[in-house]
């Protein structure tokens, strides 16, 4: 039981670890802006999972596109911010698969699903929302999520949300966030801060606490390297999640990206580390 518990676990983690053309230049007053409105993510991650048993060999891989209501400026700070910065709305569409075929295991799923996100273009309201399924093993999970917040300033944005999973014939649960970001601009680079926390109330069992910290330092306009910090705490169980990642625009359109990613639960041998590459691309 703990195996197969295990094995959908590392599913989800793995699926988790893993959700470029010219940009066209327009000309705004004097100056030459460099401007996008699609943007396409493709990854691959490769991770094992390892615990009182044999450790087991998972891959990932996912894509997501993005269309933007408006041309996204790129010229207000790092390339990787530009939609933060620019205040940008946009719709997109994501999907992951994920499998394990190691130790005589051969088991697979996926997810796959559609956000948006609409900031008003004077007071700087937003609201945005998701929805998405995702299918491990023989289990169906569908989530959707709504939110609204504000810039508070042109780089500092406060988002309240609210969330619904329903797990095909074992319930519902739901939850709320808030989660807070800011940049701070640098002569050549900044550096970008986010948290949040979160709050899942699970019907008779200890409700779920979640914690997320992030730091991203922008050495210049296109290379960043940041880490994370997650924390899942369960009425004394709990999980923490442990990541570095950089990412490095090649030319104003295309981006490589590099992730490593440790989770562990307490007082358990099992373990997940996962590395994903990614590129970005942008027209």
């Amino acid at each position: 039981m703990f195996k197969k518990t295990a094995i959908i676990a590392g599913l989800g983690l793995a699926v988790s670890a893993a959700t470029q053309a010219q940009q066209e230049a327009v000309v705004t007053g004097d100056r030459l802006v460099d401007t996008y409105r699609w943007e396409i993510d493709a990854d691959y991650t490769h991770g094992e999972f390892s615990g009182n048993f044999d450790d087991t060999e998972f891959d990932a891989f996912g894509i997501s596109g993005s269309y933007f209501l408006d041309d996204v400026d790129t010229t207000k700070g790092p390339r990787s911010e530009a939609a933060f910065l620019d205040h940008a709305s946009d719709v997109s569409l994501f999907y992951t698969y994920a499998e394990v075929d190691d130790n005589g295991i051969d088991v697979d799923g996926d997810e796959y699903g559609v956000s948006g996100r609409y900031v008003t273009d004077s007071a700087g309201w937003i609201m945005q929302g998701s929805y998405a399924r995702s299918e491990p093993l023989d289990a169906e999970i569908d989530t959707y999520t709504i939110g609204a917040g504000k810039y508070l300033t042109d780089n500092t944005t406060l988002v309240l949300s609210y969330w619904n999973g329903d797990v095909e014939d074992g319930g519902d649960t739901d939850g709320y966030a808030v989660g807070v970001e800011h940049f701070w601009e640098l002569s050549n680079g900044g550096i970008k801060l986010e948290g949040n926390y979160g709050f899942v109330n699970v019907d008779d069992a200890d409700d779920i606490d979640i914690y997320n910290v992030s730091g991203t330092w922008y050495v210049t306009q296109d290379l960043g390297f940041g880490a994370k910090y997650g924390n899942f705490d369960a009425g004394g169980a709990e999980a923490e999640r442990y990541a570095a990642y950089a990412e490095w625009f090649i030319t104003r359109g295309i981006a490589a990206n590099l992730e490593y990613v440790h989770d562990e639960i307490d007082d358990t041998d099992f373990e997940v580390d996962a590395i994903t590459l990614g590129a970005r691309i942008r027209f």
